[in-house]
C-alpha cells in the first residue's frame, strides 16, 4: 500500500511541468539604445511582485522568477522604461536597450527660495505618511564584499540572507548562504546588509559618527537643496537635486539625490560624508561614497533596492605605512512582505546578524548580482596561502623591528626574545630613594577551566638590603552567568608606600627619581596576611571585595637615602619619615561600579569606587581607627554629539575622612603633578609631592573641545593632524591632624587652579598651562593624550 503511495506521488510530481515549480533564472545586459555603452546600476522590477535587482557596474543582471512567463520593467533615470515579457527559458538571455528620455530645464523663475527646497519639503511630507503605517518587513537580500589593496582584490564574501526590521526592535538578518574566496572561511564571513544606512531615515549612522539623513524632519535647517536639472523617466519628471551641508561643523550628506516627480519620492541618492566625518592620525586617508535606489514596486511604501559602497582607508605614521584598504560592497535587496508578522525568536537574539543551523556553503546566487571579469579571476586565483595578513603588510622601519628579513612575524628580534622567557614570568623592578634599585622576578598564572589564579614574587632592594616575596591565590567557588564569587588568600613582606596614589605607580615614580626628578612617595615595610572572598560582576558591573587582614609595619631607619641621579633637576633628597611602628589587624571592604585599569585620561571613565578600612584593638590591633574613601570618575558628552568623537566633559571627585588616631601610613592623599608629568584628575600646581591629611577632598574637570576652535578659525593643518584644545580647572583640600617636621603637606586652606590644555600634539602628546588662582604660582606640564 505505501509502494503504490509513493509510486503515485513521485509519477504526479514528475507529470507536473518544472517551471511551476523550479526557479527559472533571467540574464543579461541593459545597454543604451544610441551608443551601446552598458548602464550600471540599472533597476530590474519583476511586474506585479516587490521583487527585482540591479545590474553590475558591466550593466549585466540576474534574477530568478518562480514560472513563465514573466515580465519584468527596466529603468534607469533619464531613459524610457523598457517592459520584456519572458515566454520560454530560451528567451532567458535578454538584452535591454533603453532609450533616452531627457528634457532639459529651460528657465527656471528666480526666487528668493530655490525649487529644490519645495520638492524636499514635500519629499518629507510625503515620507511622514507612508512611514507612519509601516510597522515591519521581511525581505531577502543578497551582499557581495569586496577587499582590496593597492595593487588586486585582496578576498570576497558573498551571502544570501533574510532580513528582518521592525519598528520597535531594529534589524535582524539571517545568512542562509555563503560563499567566499578561498583565504577565508565561512565564519569569517560577515556579508550583510543589517548595518547598512537606509536613505530614507531621519538619522544615519556612518563610521561611527550620526549623521542628519536627508528627508530628517529637520532637514532643511542642515542642508542647502538646489533644482540642478530636470529629466524624464516614463513621462514623469526626476528633479536631480544638489545636496550640500548648510552647518560646517555638523556630520552631514554631500552630493546629488534624484526625486521621482508627481509622488515626490526618492528614487536614487548619490551622497557621502562630509568633511567633518574623518579621523585623527594614524589615519591619513578616509573616504567613502554611498549611491542607492528605492522603488515601491507598484505599492504604498518606499523601499531600497540596492546599496554600492565604495571605500578607502589609509593607515601610517612616521616609521610604520600600510597599504591602503579599498573596500566595495554591492547589496540587492528584494522580494518585501510588508507588516507581516515576524517570529519572536528572531528578536531574542542580542547579535544583528546570526546563521541559519543548515547554511550552505554553495555558491550564494539567490538575487545574485554578477560578478565583474576581475571578480572571477580573484575567485579563480586567490588560494588559502594568499592571506589578508600578507596583503596589509605595513612598511618601514618600525615594521621591520617585530619582523625578521623573512617577514615571519614570529621570527622577529622582539619575538625571539619573549621565546627564550618561560611563559606567566615577569621581571620586577624599580628604583626610589630608600631602597635604591630594587630587582625581582614575578610568576602568574591563571587557568580559565578551573578559576584557579596564583602569583609569586621576590626581589632584592640593594640600598636597604631588603627582602621582598609573597604570594597569591585566587580561586574561583561559584560561577553564574556572568557573576562569580572568588576565595582569596595572600601573605606578601615588601616595601609599601606610605600614602596611595589613585594614578602613579611605583614604575613610573622610579623613571622620575632615576632621571633627577623629586621621589613622589614616602617609604616603609609591611609583612601582611589577607584573607577574605570578592564577588565579581554581582550586579550590573558592580563588584564587591571584603577581606581581613593581619599587618606588621616597621620604619626604614631615617638618613640612610641615597641621592643617585642622571640629572641634577632638583636639590637633595628629602628624609624618608618614619612610621608609627606596630601590629594593625583590620577589616577592609572595597566596592566598585564599572571599575577600570588606570589611563592618565586617555578615554573617559564611568565608575565608582569605595573603600572603608576599619581596625580596632578588639581586632588585636595596636592601632584604632576607621576611614572611608569614595571616587567618582565621569564622562559626559556635550557639544557636537553627531561626531564620532562628540565634545566631552569629564569630571572627577574623590575624598574620604582617617579618623585621627589613625597611623600617618594610614592616612588619605589627592595626588599632584609627578615632575612635570601633569595626567587628569590631579592638582597641577601642585608640584612634585601629593597633598595629605585625615580629611581631603578633590574635583577636577576638563572640557575636551576637540579640534572645533581650530575649525572655526579655519587651522586647517590643526584640524588635519587631530589637535585639540581641553580647558581644566580643580579645587581640593586636606587638613592633617599630626604634623611633624617631615610631614608638612596639607593645603592649608582650599587649592585652586585653571588652564588650558593643547591636546594631542603629533597624535602623542598633551602640553598643560595650568595657572594657580588661591595663591601666586603657575605650572608647564605634559601627559598622554586624551582620546575619547
Amino acid at each position: 500500500m505505501l509502494y503504490h503511495f509513493f509510486r503515485f506521488a513521485l509519477l504526479s510530481f514528475l507529470l507536473i511541468p518544472m517551471q511551476a515549480y523550479a526557479q527559472v533564472e533571467l540574464t543579461g545586459i541593459v545597454l543604451d539604445d544610441e551608443t551601446g555603452d552598458s548602464l550600471p546600476a540599472a533597476t530590474i522590477v519583476i511586474e506585479n511582485s516587490l521583487k527585482g535587482t540591479v545590474s553590475n557596474t558591466e550593466g549585466y543582471f540576474s534574477i530568478s522568477v518562480a514560472e513563465l512567463p514573466a515580465t519584468i520593467l527596466i529603468s534607469y533615470i533619464g531613459y524610457e522604461r523598457a517592459s520584456i515579457t519572458i515566454d520560454n527559458i530560451q528567451a532567458s538571455n535578454i538584452t535591454v536597450r533603453l532609450s533616452p528620455s531627457i528634457t532639459e530645464l529651460d528657465e527656471l523663475v528666480v526666487t528668493d527660495r530655490d525649487p529644490g527646497l519645495t520638492i524636499m519639503e514635500k519629499v518629507i511630507e510625503r515620507k511622514k505618511l507612508w512611514r507612519a503605517d509601516l510597522q515591519s518587513y521581511q525581505a531577502d537580500a543578497y551582499t557581495r564584499q569586496v577587499l582590496q589593496n593597492d595593487t588586486s582584490i585582496v578576498s570576497i564574501s558573498e551571502s544570501s540572507s533574510v532580513l528582518y526590521w521592525n519598528r520597535n526592535q531594529g534589524h535582524r538578518e539571517v545568512q542562509r548562504s555563503v560563499s567566499q574566496t578561498s583565504n577565508l572561511s565561512a565564519d569569517q564571513n560577515f556579508a550583510g546588509v543589517r548595518n547598512l544606512p537606509n536613505f530614507y531615515d531621519d538619522n544615519i549612522d556612518i563610521a561611527g559618527y550620526n549623521l542628519v539623513g536627508i528627508t530628517h524632519p529637520d532637514a532643511l535647517s542642515y542642508y542647502h537643496f538646489t533644482l540642478l536639472e530636470i529629466l524624464q523617466m516614463d513621462g514623469v519628471p526626476v528633479y536631480k537635486i544638489e545636496v550640500k551641508p548648510r552647518r560646517n561643523l555638523q556630520p552631514t550628506f554631500e552630493g546629488v539625490a534624484y526625486v521621482l516627480g508627481r509622488d515626490y519620492a526618492l528614487i536614487d541618492v548619490d551622497l557621502k560624508p562630509n568633511d567633518v566625518v574623518s579621523f585623527p592620525p594614524p589615519v591619513q586617508d578616509f573616504d567613502l561614497a554611498y549611491k542607492q535606489q528605492f522603488s515601491n514596486y507598484g505599492s504604498d511604501f518606499w523601499f531600497p533596492v540596492d546599496m554600492r559602497i565604495i571605500g578607502r582607508i589609509r593607515i601610517g605614521m612616521v616609521g610604520l605605512q600600510f597599504p591602503s584598504i579599498q573596500f566595495r560592497q554591492v547589496s540587492n535587496i528584494s522580494d518585501y512582505r510588508v507588516n507581516v508578522s515576524l517570529p519572536d525568536s528572531i528578536f531574542q537574539e542580542q547579535t544583528l546578524l546570526t546563521q541559519a543551523d543548515t547554511i550552505s556553503t554553495a555558491d550564494a546566487t539567490k538575487n545574485e548580482i554578477p560578478l565583474t571579469e576581475e571578480e572571477k579571476l580573484a575567485y579563480e586565483t586567490i588560494d588559502s596561502t594568499k592571506t589578508i595578513e600578507d596583503a596589509f603588510r605595513p612598511e618601514g622601519f618600525l615594521a621591520r623591528m617585530v619582523e625578521d628579513s623573512d617577514g615571519s612575524e614570529s621570527s622577529g628580534f622582539l619575538a625571539r626574545f619573549g621565546n627564550r622567557v618561560p611563559g606567566g614570568v615577569g621581571v620586577r623592578g624599580r628604583y626610589n630613594r630608600v631602597e635604591g634599585v630594587h630587582l625581582g622576578l614575578n610568576y602568574q598564572k591563571r587557568t580559565a577551566d578551573s578559576g584557579l589564579g596564583t602569583k609569586f614574587f621576590g626581589g632584592y632592594s640593594f640600598n636597604t638590603k631588603d627582602w621582598d616575596y609573597g604570594a597569591d591565590v585566587e580561586k574561583r567557588v561559584v560561577k553564574f552567568k556572568k557573576s562569580e564569587i572568588s576565595a582569596q588568600l595572600s601573605y606578601q613582606n615588601g616595601t609599601e608606600t606610605q600614602y596611595m596614589s589613585e594614578i602613579y605607580s611605583s614604575g613610573m615614580n622610579s623613571i622620575v627619581t632615576l632621571l633627577g626628578g623629586d621621589d613622589y612617595f614616602n617609604y616603609f615595610r609591611n609583612e601582611m596576611v589577607s584573607t577574605g572572598f570578592k564577588l565579581s560582576n554581582i550586579i550590573n558591573w558592580i563588584d564587591l571585595e571584603v577581606s581581613g587582614n593581619h599587618e606588621v609595619h616597621r620604619s626604614f631607619n631615617a638618613g640612610n637615602e641615597i641621592d643617585f641621579k642622571l640629572f641634577n633637576w632638583e636639590s637633595a633628597r628629602r628624609v624618608n619619615p618614619e612610621i608609627e611602628e606596630g601590629t594593625n589587624r583590620s577589616l577592609s571592604v572595597n566596592i566598585g561600579y564599572n571599575v577600570q585599569d588606570r589611563n592618565f585620561g586617555l578615554t573617559g571613565g564611568r565608575q565608582i569606587k569605595m573603600a572603608a578600612e576599619v581596625s580596632r584593638p578588639l581586632f588585636g590591633s595596636d592601632f584604632d581607627y576607621s576611614s572611608i574613601r569614595m571616587t567618582v570618575d565621569w564622562n559626559f558628552e556635550t557639544f557636537y554629539k553627531r561626531r564620532l568623537f562628540a565634545n566631552t566633559l569629564d569630571l572627577y571627585l574623590s575624598g574620604g575622612v582617617v579618623e585621627s588616631s589613625a597611623p600617618i601610613q594610614k592616612l588619605g592623599s589627592l595626588d599632584g603633578s609627578l615632575s612635570r608629568f601633569t595626567p587628569f584628575s590631579v592638582l597641577k600646581t601642585r608640584s612634585f609631592l601629593p597633598y595629605i591629611g585625615n580629611k581631603y577632598g578633590v574635583i577636577s574637570f576638563e572640557h575636551n573641545f576637540r579640534a572645533i576652535p581650530f575649525e572655526l578659525l579655519g587651522l586647517n593643518y590643526f584640524v588635519e593632524n587631530g589637535w585639540g584644545i581641553i580647558l581644566f580647572g580643580g579645587a581640593g583640600t586636606s587638613e592633617l591632624n599630626k604634623k611633624s617636621s617631615f610631614l608638612m603637606m596639607d593645603t592649608d586652606g582650599i587649592h585652586t587652579e585653571a588652564g588650558i590644555s593643547l591636546n594631542s600634539i603629533f597624535g602623542i602628546l598633551r602640553l598643560d598651562f595650568a595657572k594657580r588662582l588661591d595663591s601666586p604660582g603657575h605650572f608647564i606640564g605634559f601627559s598622554v593624550p586624551r582620546y575619547f
